[in-house]
């Protein structure tokens, strides 16, 4: 439902930004089911943390970006926030793994 987000975050709505909003989407979708995958699996998965805590901080440097620019309106600041915490949890999560593994 890219439209309703769009409009959520006060972003302008036309065919262009609708298919590129669905498709960063799909990839966010994927990303966040690659780490739910590395979550329970049994293997040592440090770099789908990683590169997932770096997507999560790069989706949130880019909304405050898209704010700044005035493609977005304030509002949407939640979500950056989200992105930004989430990234952290990753980090959080990764630094963790480290310590387990050494004991």
């Amino acid at each position: 439902m890219p439209s309703f987000v769009l409009k959520f975050v006060g972003a302008q709505i036309n065919t262009t930004t609708s298919q590129l909003f669905a498709t960063i989407g799909m990839f966010m979708f994927l990303f966040g089911a690659m780490m739910i995958h590395a979550l329970y699996n049994e293997e040592n998965n440090r770099v789908v943390v990683i590169w997932s805590g770096l997507q999560k901080a790069g989706a949130s440097v880019a909304v405050f970006i898209g704010i700044y620019k005035g493609v977005f309106i304030t509002l949407a600041a939640g979500v950056a926030i989200f992105d930004l915490l989430s990234a952290l949890l990753f980090f959080y999560y990764l630094k963790t793994l480290n310590e387990d593994a050494t004991g």
